[in-house]
């Protein structure tokens, strides 16, 4: 088969068709840790990453959910080694100077009804400013005609009510005040149908990739029965209204252990799950088993044993790597590549995927 360009491979790789070869991907990129820690081992000063192991191309459409205007930055306290600092989001953190690992979160803006009546005023679908500066029939012409692959991303609704309230508030208030979750997540359903709208009617998008990480290690923070009761409606409406705009991949993004939600997440409309985490417990060869070609996958390669290299690395990523011959499976690490993964290992990992996939 002649070569195809980035984004007909991956259209007809995640349909199960023919293709030239599978995509190559790191999906969730690298920490800047990462990055540092290999520009002294050997990854050439300058270069660009994803250039210098070959990686396919691909793109995010830069849209803007959050909210308008921001709330405005600014440090509450600071000693030696952390901050504490309220975020353009409204959240107040304790952020580790000297590094970019996850901040210690404090506070949030939504404690009750009327924080929530407060904000909601910030998320106006409609407002221009959540599209690029070059939003115009110039800009859709490129993603019309651009060979990448074209993504959108979009805030969850367990993950966005996260953001506006805080695990342990909105894990009480399922249960405390069902009626304001429910205001919460029925409101983002037609946020983000609306604020897309003129995206996904005008630009050529190849997926739309929907961020939750609603879980931790030995399962989601939410049940099955508040998940069918609470977002399984909203899925439905957001994925039948991409799909009536011929947006057929629909992924979510959920660190932890989802083998629960798994059922509930396809029957929502969602066809393709990452990055699976292997510490979790997920295996993309069993669910391979159980949903066929019902359910696309990306990620699973356990980036601890990367880590260690050597032959664990390389029964690692024989052992899931040959779904790549099925299709709907694209090998890739199961998050960002962390740092402590030498560069040693990494590209031993990277010539292990290469030579699998014939690039």
């Amino acid at each position: 088969m002649a070569p195809l360009s980035f984004r007909e491979r991956f259209d007809r790789y995640m349909r199960f068709k023919d293709v030239d070869r599978p995509p190559f991907y790191e999906f969730l990129g690298f920490w800047v840790e990462t990055l540092n820690r290999w520009r002294g081992e050997g990854l050439p000063a300058g270069v660009d990453v994803y250039d210098y192991f070959g990686f396919d191309k691909r793109e995010m459409f830069p849209m803007d959910y959050g909210p308008i205007p921001r709330f405005i930055s600014r440090t509450i306290e600071e000693d030696d080694r952390y901050r504490v600092e309220v975020n353009d989001m409204g959240i107040v953190m304790r952020v580790l100077k000297t590094s970019t690992s996850m901040p210690t979160f404090i506070d949030f803006p939504v404690k009750s009804r009327s924080d929530w009546v407060k904000i909601r005023e910030r998320f106006n679908p409609r407002d221009m400013r959540r599209y690029p500066k070059a939003w115009s029939l110039e800009l859709i012409e490129y993603y019309r005609s651009t060979d990448r692959v074209v993504g959108l991303s979009m805030p969850g609704f367990f993950g966005q009510a996260r953001y506006f309230m805080g695990l342990e508030r909105l894990l009480v208030s399922f249960y405390r005040d069902p009626g304001l979750v429910h205001d919460i997540m029925n409101f983002w359903v037609d946020f983000l149908i609306e604020a897309s709208r003129d995206i996904v009617e005008n630009v050529k998008l190849d997926y739309v990739s929907i961020w939750e990480d609603m879980c931790y290690n030995r399962g989601p923070h939410i049940s099955p029965k508040l998940f069918e009761e609470f977002m399984l409606p909203c899925y439905k409406k957001l994925t039948g209204f991409l799909r009536g705009k011929g947006i057929d991949i629909i992924m979510v993004d959920t660190d932890g252990n989802h083998e629960v939600l798994n059922d509930l997440l396809v029957e929502g409309g969602v066809n393709c799950l990452y990055p699976l985490e292997a510490a979790a417990g997920m295996d993309a060869v069993k669910l391979r088993e159980r949903y066929g070609e019902k359910l696309l996958m990306i990620g699973n390669i356990d980036k601890r044993v990367i880590a260690v290299g050597g032959s664990a690395l390389r029964r690692e990523v024989e052992r899931k790597i040959t779904l790549t011959e099925e299709g709907g499976y694209i090998v890739s690490t199961d998050h960002a590549v962390s740092a402590d993964i030498s560069f040693h290992n990494y590209v031993e990992y990277i010539g292990i995927v290469k030579k699998w996939l014939k690039i």
